[in-house]
């Protein structure tokens, strides 16, 4: 049996990049994509050179586009699910399967395909640039954690020249490096990029002196289980080259479904706000039926946009659902 291998592929910028593939005037100018409430969900590479930070909101940075050039755009999420499935399509031909992780990632088993991966790789993202527009940045590792850590390289050696050596821009294959050279990649990435490290943790690393990647990896699995948990047991398991979670074909049902939005407009009228609930509990109701899911009960909330100036208002209710007729 071969011996686990996966890939992670992602789409660089995903939104930006979805809306310069209609509008080429934007390449090479410092973009974002706002959110409703006017928040930044995506940055070009320029914006983020200029400091703005994801989720920053649209009136702090508002005066960059005057005097940097920031383009800012409503998102259209219709046009950049259409785009993730063209992608993913292609992405697909990787490997011999794939599980779709979010809209512009994708995890592919790589077990057991002989040749050049990287040059395997390269094919495949020329494709995807070539017949959706979309960059995208492939990592390769022995577990998932490994191959979305591998990803998180390539990125940073393309947009950041120096701060990796320079084969490892764009394809990063981890799997592939010799351990004196892969110990110095790992060296060389701060720990809270490990997936799965989040603020807090990564913090209680640091204090501990675990400040880099390399330093993870190498930490005792019985003192990480002690003092912290199984779950970060079994990241250090992966980064070590031991596949601890699995590839899913299928995504499991959602236990909660949601449907929010933002208003681009302050809503004062009883009646339009009684037609956006019922718009989107009807989108709520289609996801739900899509996964042949029963519901046990509906939360609606309504709350003012936290960057006014008004005052604050904020109310949730919750309302059980009659249970399913029983079937004979």
């Amino acid at each position: 049996m071969a011996s686990p291998l996966y890939a992670l592929v992602d789409g660089n910028n995903f939104y930006v990049s979805c809306e310069r593939v209609f509008r080429p005037s934007l390449n090479a100018k410092p973009v974002v994509v706002l959110s409703n409430d006017g928040c930044a969900i995506a940055r070009s590479n320029e914006a983020k050179a200029l400091g703005i930070a994801m989720g920053a909101p649209w009136f702090k940075i508002r005066h960059m586009a005057e005097s940097n050039g920031l383009v800012a755009l409503s998102a259209n999420f219709p046009l950049y699910g259409d785009l993730s499935d063209r992608m993913m399509s292609l992405v697909a031909g990787l490997g011999h399967r794939q599980e779709i992780y979010s809209i512009d990632e994708s995890f592919v088993d790589l077990s057991g395909i002989r040749g050049d991966l990287v040059k395997r790789s390269r094919v495949i993202r020329e494709r995807v640039l070539q017949w959706v527009g979309i960059p995208c940045c492939i990592g390769i590792g022995q577990t998932k954690t490994l191959a979305k850590l591998a990803n998180h390289i390539a990125k940073t050696a393309e947009r950041k020249p120096g701060s990796y050596p320079v084969e490892l821009a764009q394809i990063c294959n981890l799997a592939a490096l010799e351990p004196t050279a892969r110990d110095a990649v790992l060296a060389a990435t701060p720990v809270e990029e490990v997936w799965g490290v989040g603020r807090r943790i990564a913090a209680q690393l640091k204090e501990g002196g675990i400040h880099t990647v390399l330093d993870l990896a190498r930490m005792d699995l019985a003192t990480v289980r002690q003092r912290w948990s199984v779950v970060l047991e079994r990241t250090v398991r992966e980064l070590q080259g031991q596949s601890c979670v699995v590839l899913q074909d299928t995504a499991p049902d959602k236990q909660e479904i949601a449907c929010t939005r933002s208003f681009g407009r302050p809503v004062t009228a009883l009646e339009d706000l009684s037609e956006a609930v019922s718009e989107f509990a009807s989108r709520a109701a289609e996801k739900l039926r899509r996964q042949e899911g029963l519901a046990n009960q509906v939360l609606t909330f309504v709350r003012t946009s936290p960057f006014r100036p008004d005052p604050q208002y904020s109310r949730s209710i919750v309302v059980p659902t009659s249970p399913p007729p029983t079937v004979r």
